[in-house]
């Protein structure tokens, strides 16, 4: 479960996958809005059990300390179309123009900088 930006609560199924020892890729599957019990589950806190059976459990197995996450960056939708267009005519993903269009940013804030 989550927020989103809007502070609407979302029951989100994602898979995870390792690419490597510092890379993972979260991917979506789906999201909808919490049900009326699903928010007041999350409102009240889960009911937890008195005593949990963690024998079998693997500690870290989730856990790279070095893994890179790539968060995502949402767009305005003026600005998305505009790119679309660009990458179309450039056969190019639309991420590639925006990473294109930020080094080029960054490098005249370095050269205005000195």
């Amino acid at each position: 479960m989550g927020i989103d930006i809007n502070g609407t609560l979302l029951v989100v199924v994602h898979t995870f996958e390792q690419i490597d020892e510092n890379t993972c890729k979260i991917r979506t599957i789906s999201a909808r809005k919490a049900t009326k019990n699903e928010i007041k589950q999350y409102n009240e806190g889960f009911k937890m059990k008195k005593e949990y059976d963690f024998s079998k459990g693997e500690r870290g197995k989730f856990y790279y300390p070095d893994a890179e996450f790539f968060i995502p960056i949402y767009l305005e939708r003026e600005i998305l179309e505009e790119l679309e267009k660009i990458a179309l005519k450039k056969n190019l993903e639309v991420n590639a123009i925006v990473n294109q269009f930020l080094k080029k940013e960054l490098e005249i804030i370095k050269y205005v900088k000195g």
